[in-house]
């Protein structure tokens, strides 16, 4: 699919930045296949990549003045230092595309009035997702399996939005639906959903087998019993299934609410505290070990 530029009508350039970390090289693959002027961006380990694959790099001073679209994939602890840099290099009416929300929440993305900022972010496949074939439904990350986006304008025009927004269901494909967020609701589910939360609940769960088999479960018997028991619990918990908890299980899973969370948990939502997690996700103090 061809996205022209609202100015020039030629094809839109887009700069890379990271083009050789994990995020760079999956959305460089994506968009080499579109019609697109791609710019890559890179240094260190990460150049050594992008040449091995055949590709050239661009200095990041000769990309971002020529460009429409640049592309921040890079580390989230990175962005606020690098868009000093790269922000005052930009041209007019270019945009940037922020792929978390993180250091945009705390204000630490350096904008400009005459440029557009967008923050973007994969959903991945959902666990209960019907998807395609048998690849599609082994795909956790998505490129292969159906996946949702979410998508925020931080500042500047909503013609840009929409122009990035067909360029993400692009590296996302396929993308089933783009949700409009705005950057705060995009920093509740991510960092503080996802993360803070559920990712503390998977590895709580991981935890737990481990201490299964420490007590002398086959890893085999812990691993089937353990995902099946997370599968129909989080299905019924999520209303995709019919069944219901029994009063055992309820008892059971109030008592280990009690006995392993904090009763304040749910603090981490609050409006107030939010942004300090954030800015301890970003530059982690003694209180992370």
């Amino acid at each position: 699919m061809k996205v022209e530029s609202g100015e020039s009508g030629e094809k839109l350039t887009i700069a890379i930045i990271g083009a050789g970390g994990t995020a760079g090289s999956y959305i460089t693959d994506r968009l080499l296949k579109g019609d697109y002027a791609i710019l890559l961006c890179e240094k260190d380990e990460g150049l050594i990549r992008i040449q091995k694959k055949g590709l050239k790099a661009v200095k990041m001073e000769e990309a971002v003045p020529i460009s429409d679209i640049i592309i921040m994939a890079v580390p989230d602890d990175k962005i606020g230092d690098l868009s000093k840099t790269i922000v005052p290099m930009m041209r007019r009416n270019a945009t940037m595309i922020l792929l978390d929300a993180a250091a945009a929440y705390i204000g630490d993305v350096y904008l400009r009035d005459d440029c557009s900022f967008i923050v973007v972010h994969p959903c991945h496949p959902q666990l209960f997702q019907e998807q395609e074939s048998a690849e599609a439904y082994r795909d956790f990350f998505g490129g292969i399996a159906k996946q949702d986006i979410v998508i925020a304008l931080l500042h500047g025009r909503e013609e840009d939005l929409k122009v990035v927004e067909k360029i993400c269901k692009e590296i996302f494909a396929p993308v089933v639906t783009c949700h409009r967020l705005t950057v705060d609701k995009i920093a509740i589910l991510e960092p503080i959903a996802s993360e803070v939360v559920v990712g503390a609940a998977s590895y709580l769960m991981r935890e737990a087998f481990n201490e299964a088999v420490k007590l002398g479960v086959s890893e085999e018997a812990a691993r089937a019993f353990l995902l099946g028991h997370i599968r129909i619990l989080l299905a019924v918990l999520f209303g995709e299934s019919p069944h219901k908890i029994s009063k055992a299980a309820e008892n059971a899973i109030r008592y280990g609410c009690n006995r392993i969370l904090k009763p304040d948990w749910k603090k981490v939502f609050d409006i107030r505290e939010i942004g300090e997690i954030i800015r301890e996700v970003l530059q982690p103090s003694n209180n992370i070990q």
